[in-house]
């Protein structure tokens, strides 16, 4: 080896390492952002059928706290020098980047308002960043099967819990930015928007799925988080809502049911 060779091999490490380091960074930010979000933000997040038919009850909110402590413990797995060689950790370094960048972006959006569009851009660089991430562990399958099981598991769970609940948050904040621009949220016209955009959280999660090769982790959160919407329309008294949502729940088991049948699961666990 040439000294020019192992130069460039040292440099591209540097980067490698670099780049795991930022992901790490960025985990840690978000409890940061969210402290910083509750001291300075001017206005505060709502849930429940108060706010929006389909939005979660409050408590279910707290969500996020498995979230985030997941991300955090996946990238300081990734981040160990013993695991240096790794394709694919390399490569799940600019969604998770993109991801957790994301979730400082939402929350500085939600700052100016909740029901701003804002926030609609925001959710879809994290939803988009979720589905390359899965896209490149579904094609990783092989190099993850040679991982310790605590890796293995930090990554589904971490990317399991994220996407399943910002991709169905996605579209509960679809409703509350309709909502605010005035639409109704009762009536013919009412129901109608509010099922399509029901709908299209069910169509997600099946594409989800497919990603990620059935994954149980993406499920859960992504059922927990129609269950929520369910309980806020049903106490709100939205029939219609509720037949609706309870239909996306049974969407989700079907297609996890036969994906992982049909695919089997991204690496045997």
């Amino acid at each position: 080896m040439t000294t020019m060779t192992r130069a460039r091999g040292s440099a591209t490490s540097r980067r490698i390492s670099a780049g795991r380091l930022l992901v790490l960074i960025l985990a840690i930010g978000q409890p940061v952002s969210s402290l910083a979000f509750d001291l300075l933000s001017p206005t505060e997040l709502q849930g429940g059928a108060d706010f929006s038919p389909i939005v979660p009850p409050g408590p279910m909110f707290s969500i996020w706290g498995l979230i985030i402590v997941a991300s955090i413990f996946w990238s300081l797995l990734q981040a160990r020098p013993s695991v240096q060689d790794s394709p694919l950790r390399d490569r799940l370094v600019a969604p998770n980047s993109a991801l957790y960048v994301g979730f400082f972006l939402w929350l500085s959006a939600a700052a100016v308002g909740q029901q701003s569009p804002l926030t609609l851009v925001v959710f879809v660089l994290i939803v988009g960043a979720n589905l390359v991430a899965w896209a490149r562990i579904s094609q990783g399958r092989e190099e993850i099967a040679g991982w310790r099981r605590i890796d293995r598991v930090a990554l589904y769970l971490s990317q399991g819990v994220y996407a399943g609940w910002t991709s169905m948050a996605f579209f509960v904040n679809v409703a509350t930015v309709v909502q605010g621009s005035g639409a109704p949220i009762e009536g013919g016209w009412g129901t109608t928007w509010q099922i399509l955009v029901i709908a299209a959280a069910a169509g997600t999660a099946v594409l989800f799925l497919v990603v990620s090769r059935g994954s149980i982790w993406y499920a859960a959160i992504a059922s927990y988080a129609l269950v929520g919407a369910t309980i806020s329309t049903a106490v709100a008294g939205f029939g219609a809502l509720s037949v609706a949502l309870v239909s996306g729940l049974v969407i989700i088991a079907v297609t996890t049911i036969a994906v992982r049948r049909r695919l089997g699961p991204v690496v045997p666990r």
